[in-house]
C-alpha cells in the first residue's frame, strides 16, 4: 500500500477522521477535569491548586489516559491501524546526531527569540517585557521555591516535560492532522498549514515553534517512526531544561535593573547563539526538505508490512 495508490476518500482512512472533533473532545476532557477537581474540592472541604506538583501530576496522567483513549478509538473507528502510525525505531539508528539536532534546535530559538523580541522591545516594550516576566516566573527554580514540596516539583516536572507532553503534542500535533491533512491537500501544503496553524497558536514564539515542527515532520517521515519524535522532543526538554536553570542561576538574580534592560544587554549572546545553530537546523531542513514529498509514514509501514508478509507466503 503506498499513498500514491490510494484514493480521496474512499480508501483512505484518515479521510473519516475529523481533526476538530478530536479537538473538541480535548477541550470537553480539559473542562470536566477542572470540573471534577472543582467538585473535590468542594467535598473535602481542601483547596487544590492545580498548580501544586502532585496535583498537577495526577490531572496530568489523567488528561493523557482520556486522550489516547480518544485516539485509539477515532482510529479504531476509521479503520487506522495504531502500529503502522507509530511504527518502530530504525535498526541502528544513529542517537548522537540526533542529540546534537535537538540542543541546536534548542540554541536556535534561544537566539531567534531574543533577536525577535529585541527588536520588538523598542515598539512595544510594556509587552516583550510582560512576556518576559512571565518566563522568569515560571522558571523551574522559582516554581519549585513557591511549591509545598519542591522535590515533588521537580518529580512531576520531569513526568510531565520528558514524557507527558512528547507523547501528547507527538500523537495529536503531528501524527493525525499530517496525515489527514495530506489526504485532503497534499504532503507540502498540509505540512506547511500544520506549522502555520499551531504556530499562530504559540504566539509568543511562532517561529521557532514552526522550525521545531518542521524538525518532528522531516524526522516523522525521514524515519517513519513518531517514537523517534517523541525521544527527540524529549532530548529538546532536557536541553531546555539544561538553559532554563543556567539562565536562572547565573543571569536570574545576578544582575540589577529591570527586566528589558537585563534582556537587552544580552543580545549578544543570543546573536551568537543563533549564528552558531542556524547553519545546522536550517541546513538539516533544507537538506531533507525531499523527504516531504515521499509516502507518508502510515502507508509506508503498512505498504513494508503487507510487503515482508508477502514475501513470506512464498
Amino acid at each position: 500500500m503506498t499513498q500514491i495508490n490510494i484514493c480521496f476518500p474512499e480508501e483512505n482512512p484518515f479521510s473519516r477522521i475529523k481533526i476538530r472533533h478530536i479537538f473538541g473532545w480535548l477541550l470537553l476532557f480539559t473542562i470536566a477535569i477542572a470540573f471534577q477537581l472543582a467538585i473535590i474540592s468542594n467535598i473535602l472541604g481542601i483547596n487544590l491548586d492545580n498548580k501544586e506538583p502532585f496535583v498537577n501530576a495526577i490531572l496530568g496522567a489523567y488528561l493523557l489516559s482520556l486522550s489516547l483513549s480518544l485516539f485509539w478509538r477515532e482510529c479504531r473507528l476509521a479503520g487506522i491501524e495504531i502500529k503502522y502510525l507509530i511504527g518502530k525505531v530504525p535498526d541502528r539508528y544513529q542517537w548522537l546526531p540526533l542529540v546534537a539536532l535537538a540542543i541546536a534546535s534548542v540554541v536556535f530559538s534561544i537566539g531567534a527569540f531574543g533577536i525577535f523580541y529585541y527588536s520588538l522591545s523598542f515598539i512595544v516594550p510594556s509587552f516583550v517585557e510582560q512576556i518576559l516576566t512571565e518566563n522568569i516566573n515560571n522558571s523551574i527554580l522559582r516554581a519549585a521555591s513557591k511549591s509545598v514540596s519542591p522535590a515533588l516539583h521537580y518529580l512531576q516536572f520531569a513526568l510531565e516535560s520528558y514524557v507527558i507532553n512528547p507523547v501528547f503534542a507527538t500523537f495529536f500535533l503531528i501524527s493525525i492532522p499530517l496525515h489527514r491533512w495530506a489526504a485532503k491537500c497534499g504532503n507540502i501544503t498540509a505540512i506547511i498549514a500544520m506549522c502555520l496553524l499551531l504556530g499562530t497558536l504559540a504566539y509568543k514564539n511562532f517561529t521557532t515553534m514552526i522550525i521545531s515542527l518542521l524538525i518532528y515532520a522531516i524526522l516523522y517521515v525521514k524515519t517513519r517512526s513518531l517514537l523517534v519524535v517523541i525521544i527527540f522532543t524529549s532530548f529538546q526538554n532536557i536541553s531546555f531544561t539544561v538553559w532554563n536553570l543556567s539562565y536562572t542561576i547565573f543571569f536570574g538574580d545576578n544582575q540589577t535593573g529591570s527586566t528589558l534592560e537585563i534582556f537587552r544587554s544580552q543580545i549578544q549572546l543570543r546573536v551568537l547563539f543563533f549564528a552558531l545553530s542556524a547553519p545546522w537546523v536550517i541546513g538539516f531542513i533544507y537538506k531533507n526538505w525531499s523527504v516531504l514529498k515521499g509516502p507518508l509514514p502510515y502507508f509506508a509501514n503498512a505498504s513494508e508490512d503487507e510487503k515482508i508478509k508477502a514475501d513470506s507466503e512464498t
